[in-house]
């Protein structure tokens, strides 16, 4: 009797166990399936405020939250602690915060009628464009390398990688200027985190920051790798490098605000002003060796310089040593410099490198005019002095000549 009383509890607790079980596990099936759903609807709604397009739509999306948000009440604690450290309220209100962003954009959208809209389709053309620009160039890179035997045609293929870059360049710069004139009435201060991610969702397709850093990069690259370009080429970079700098500083910080989260904002901005003065570092090292190089081949022996007030008064240093020179002693010496000069001056200088120098705020015209003006001096007073005495002495003879045959004629008829 004993026996099968231990037998009989033994089975009620197993069968007991067995029932329990059970019920943790289809407790544990149902907390799961809970999860799961909460993380599906989630999705569709995220995914909902990314391409709504109208308020109807908005509106639908905010009755929807709505919903969830009472479907899910009563298993608030469970999913608070499922997805610790986040909540099911603070997910739910990024959502709403998200959707309400959306709305608002909408609205201003309707607002401001059609221009928004054009200018997104621009640089959406704009990126196409920049896109096309760079796989073009990347094409060139790969053919230039592959023709280093020739070093013509080194430098020829280097040209028309440079065309396409300096094209793509513009690109970028122009539908960077689109891009903010279209958000530069948005006062970024006064947006609630919700809105600035809302531009983010919007904007970040285009990749705005990827497309400058690229710009930053390709000419790195180009510098790194071809350094057979004429003064001519550099001085043109130069000019495409002050120009972008122009557009960084006046727009890089606000851009950044606008697309790229403020965790990684610093991050991303110091990455791209370390590229940018990287570029700057190596197109003005190139440009001034060069332009120094271009003086001395033609054997004008400049002071050295290495930026364009030391530039521009190398160039009044030596024209007012040869003045002064010339003053004291001219010479057929002396005439034979100044032609030298003048010849690479209006030859070389002013026909093809004057407008790189201006666009790139290395010199200004007032700057060219001076130097004109001196060269007019030195030309005077580089002629030399007996060739001044002997036209004196001429004219004087003619003058002594005709005073006495009119003195002549006087007297004959007296």
């Amino acid at each position: 009797m004993e026996k099968l009383t231990i037998k009989t509890v033994l089975a009620t607790l197993l069968v007991l166990a067995v029932g329990f079980s059970g019920q943790v596990q289809a407790q544990f099936q149902s907390d799961f399936q809970i999860k799961q759903n909460f993380d599906r609807d989630h999705a569709e709604i995220l995914d909902a405020v990314k391409t709504v397009q109208t308020t109807g739509e908005v509106d639908q999306l905010m009755e929807d939250l709505n919903e969830m948000e009472r479907r899910y009440r009563d298993n608030a604690t469970l999913l608070n602690r499922v997805l610790y450290p986040e909540t099911v309220q603070s997910r739910m209100t990024n959502l709403r915060e998200l959707a309400q962003a959306t709305g608002a954009r909408i609205a201003r959208l309707s607002e401001k009628g059609d221009t928004v809209v054009v200018l997104e389709e621009r640089i959406a053309e704009l990126t196409s464009d920049a896109t096309r620009y760079q796989q073009r160039a990347d094409s060139l890179n790969n053919a230039l390398a592959a023709m280093r035997r020739s070093r013509d045609a080194n430098a020829a293929q280097a040209r028309r990688l440079r065309q396409e870059l300096d094209k793509r360049d513009a690109f970028i710069i122009q539908m960077v200027d689109s891009i903010f004139v279209a958000y530069e009435n948005v006062d970024l201060q006064s947006l609630s985190p919700a809105e600035r991610r809302g531009l983010v969702l919007e904007i970040d397709a285009q990749n705005v920051l990827g497309h400058i850093e690229s710009v930053v990069d390709n000419n790195i690259s180009f510098l790194n790798t071809h350094t057979e370009l004429s003064t001519e080429d550099f001085l043109k970079l130069y000019a495409v490098q002050v120009e972008f700098n122009r557009m960084w500083e006046n727009m890089g910080h606000d851009l950044a605000e606008i697309y790229v989260s403020e965790t990684r904002r610093g991050e991303r901005l110091n990455s791209i002003v370390e590229k940018v003065d990287e570029w700057e570092m190596l197109i003005d090292d190139a440009a001034w060796t060069t332009l120094a190089d271009g003086f001395a081949q033609n054997n004008i022996e400049l002071s050295p310089f290495r930026n364009s007030l030391e530039f521009y008064t190398s160039l009044n240093t030596y024209l007012d040593e040869a003045i002064a020179r010339a003053e004291d002693n001219g010479s057929d010496e002396e005439v034979e410099r100044y032609q030298r000069f003048a010849d690479f001056w209006f030859s070389d200088v002013k026909p093809r490198w004057q407008q790189h120098l201006i666009d790139a705020n290395l010199m200004t015209y007032e700057n060219f005019n001076t130097i004109d003006e001196k060269l007019t001096e030195w030309k005077l007073q580089a002629q030399p002095a007996s060739y001044t005495w002997l036209i004196l002495f001429g004219l004087a003879l003619l003058l002594a000549i005709v005073f006495f045959a009119l003195w002549l004629l006087a007297r004959s008829r007296k």
